[in-house]
């Protein structure tokens, strides 16, 4: 039928194993063949550039941090003060447990591997402008702080299916996290969510 497109039924309806089928443009950025010159002024493609550098060192330092992290993950330190001992008493202890910092630092990986995407995208299509710029840097830090508290309330079994008990093992925290980082716009909103059930929204108060 001439009004029908591919992947309909004749009610006009999407035929239920119809695929989607990507626009020309989203694979060629819109460009014609042999259109290579860039379309930015020198000014903004040193700004690019600067960012692009920034977020290449961010990723590199979470990914770094996340190894020696995952590495130290399940352990322990204890380190006794000594000056805030009393007589005969034994002294208070500053414990450290390295699997906070290990969420953290995955979910800031997740975070900056998002922000360095959504550069590379905004570049090539002409979306690329300066006001964006804060929150591409501070997405990595977003992603590392949802990471903590996303997988915090799993362990707890507020959200999903876990049952409190032992937290989830080291590896699959890890991917979590990095998830959490990768898609904390989306996080943003299952927090609320949360937030809501917990505490109640402002039209019951």
């Amino acid at each position: 039928m001439g009004g029908q497109g591919e992947g309909t039924d004749k009610e006009g309806d999407a035929a239920p194993f119809a695929t989607p089928v990507a626009k020309a443009a989203d694979y060629t950025d819109g460009r014609k063949p042999g259109d290579w010159k860039t379309r930015y002024p020198a000014e903004a493609r040193k700004c690019i550039n600067n960012e692009a550098c920034i977020l290449a060192c961010a990723l590199v330092v979470s990914a770094a941090l996340s190894a020696v992290f995952l590495a130290l993950a399940g352990q322990s330190v204890q380190i006794p003060i000594e000056f805030l001992a009393e007589p005969n008493v034994r002294p208070p202890v500053f414990e450290i447990n390295f699997r906070l910092p290990m969420l953290f630092s995955v979910g800031c990986l997740g975070g900056a591997t998002f922000s360095i995407k959504w550069l590379v995208h905004s570049a090539a299509k002409c979306k690329w402008h300066l006001d964006r710029r804060y929150w591409r840097f501070f997405v990595p830090l977003i992603g590392g702080v949802y990471a903590c508290v996303v997988l915090t309330l799993m362990d707890g079994g507020m959200i999903g299916d876990h049952v409190g008990g032992a937290p989830r093992p080291v590896p699959l925290a890890a991917a979590f996290a990095f998830l959490v980082g990768y898609f904390s716009d989306g996080v943003s909103g299952l927090l609320s969510n949360v937030a809501n059930a917990v505490f109640g929204t402002l039209e019951k108060k």
